[in-house]
């Protein structure tokens, strides 16, 4: 059997191995893929339908070994024939541009740690502008370049990638050199990119996006700096992140944030998502200038070494099923709200690792939170109805902390004061407090309370 502390430790020590790899890759450069041997040899790819002609690059002179430039044959590859699709066998395509691609075109490979791209330039590899549905398959990209963009689309629609690795080059031994590169940036209201299955690491900002209505599943973003980016201040950004990971090492370099929104912002959803080893899990919106329209997290876990979640701005966010643990043994303030740029929200059913439950200090007064055996309301405006559940019981209740019953409204409708102190507590018009009190025979009278109103 493996206790949690085993399993905690034997979790960072993934991380770790992950990180070191990648970090000995990019020191390396192409030593480790010169000779592009890789074991697999194919005509085409396997159970992957794909539509029109299957072109395979090497059948254009693309050589495959890490070495030779195969920028003309893959260029030569996607401007034989249209749509159909590009076939990369398993090998390694040093390249140093990409070519223009028509709509509907497929790029294909054998697998994301197969089939690899590698783009030593310093600008944007694959830059896509009002393209629609390109699709990218079973294949790698990684750039080298402290300043790369492995891919933009500016105005494209329902482009897909599926089983794609792009990789940067960015670790916490080579923080901060590669802050300034970019995995995935969606610009120019892009929209319906799906990202499934695929692996997005080692990048300054692994997704960055100003568009709405794009989508991650099945997916991992790993030691980015920051994972996802939404920017623009102008009411666009957003996205809807499903089944995935946001995973990083425990290092103060590697991760800031798996997820930064930093101004006003469309609707971003989370769910079935798992958060750990960043600074800051989720910084949603910024305080005076602008956040989400709509944010929600559903079924997620989230840990961090400083802070899991703040919601610095943001308009009905709405947290369910949501547990909130801490790396490297650290106890990181679980959740923050603003209260005057999130006045109201709903929290259900939120799990701390040290309590049962979120302290209902940190919500503002107008959320609606609903927790382990408690429920704390937003202020009611109208008419309040209750009614009991049953013969005998009551239609509300006040209770102490020790869960003794103080007042009530039964069924019928009468109020009723269990406790002798308490009662009916009246003002008289010079300002003084009162309450009513019986005495054991039956009498009324009234005890006076100061002019200090009672709580």
């Amino acid at each position: 059997m493996i206790n949690a502390d085993q399993e905690h430790h034997r979790g960072l020590g993934r991380r770790r191995v992950l990180g070191a790899v990648i970090a000995g890759a990019v020191a390396t450069g192409l030593a480790g893929c010169a000779d592009g041997d890789t074991g697999v040899s194919s005509a085409e790819p396997a159970d992957l339908p794909v539509v029109g002609a299957l072109r395979n690059v090497k059948s254009f002179g693309a050589v495959g070994d890490g070495k030779a430039d195969d920028t003309a044959a893959i260029g030569k590859a996607v401007a034989s024939g249209e749509p159909g699709a590009v076939y990369l066998p398993a090998g390694t395509y040093r390249v140093t541009s990409w070519p223009e691609m028509p709509d509907h075109l497929s790029i294909v490979g054998d697998g994301g740690d197969l089939s690899l791209v590698l783009y030593e330039g310093s600008s944007t590899l694959i830059s896509m502008a009002g393209k629609q549905r390109i699709r990218f398959d079973r294949m790698g990209i990684w750039v080298t370049h402290p300043k790369a963009t492995a891919l933009q689309l500016d105005g494209c629609f329902r482009c897909t990638f599926t089983g794609v690795v792009v990789r940067g080059g960015h670790t916490g031994d080579t923080y901060p050199d590669y802050l300034g590169q970019r995995g995935i940036v969606l610009s120019g209201n892009t929209g319906g990119t799906a990202l499934i299955d695929c692996d997005i690491n080692n990048f300054g900002v692994g997704i960055e996006t100003s568009c709405i209505q794009n989508y991650l599943t099945s997916s991992k973003l790993a030691t980015n700096h920051t994972g996802i980016l939404g920017t623009g201040n102008d009411d666009n950004a957003g996205m809807a992140v499903t089944n995935s990971e946001f995973v990083s090492d425990t290092g103060a370099n590697t991760t800031q944030y798996h997820v930064r929104v930093d101004g006003a912002a469309n609707d971003w959803w989370f769910t079935n998502v798992w958060f750990e080893g960043a600074d800051i899990a989720l910084s949603i919106g910024r305080s005076g200038v602008g956040g989400p329209s709509q944010f929600g997290m559903v079924n997620c876990k989230v840990a961090a070494r400083t802070r899991c979640i703040e919601l610095d701005h943001c308009r009905q966010p709405y947290l369910a099923n949501v547990i909130f643990d801490s790396d490297d043994r650290t106890a990181p303030e679980e959740l923050r709200i603003d209260a005057g740029d999130c006045p109201e929200g709903t929290a259900v059913n939120l799990i701390s690792s040290s309590s049962d439950t979120i302290a209902g200090s940190v919500f503002p007064s107008g959320w609606n939170v609903l927790g382990r055996g408690s429920f704390s309301p937003a202020p009611v405006s109208g008419t309040l109805v209750t009614q009991g559940g049953g013969v005998g019981q009551d239609a509300i209740q006040v209770r102490c902390t020790n869960g003794g019953v103080q007042a009530a409204v039964l069924s019928n409708g009468t109020w009723l004061s269990d406790d002798p102190n308490a009662g009916i507590v009246l003002k008289d018009a010079k300002g003084g407090y009162w309450r009513l009190v019986v005495t054991p025979d039956g009498r009324m009278t009234t005890d006076s309370l100061g002019s200090v109103r009672p709580r």
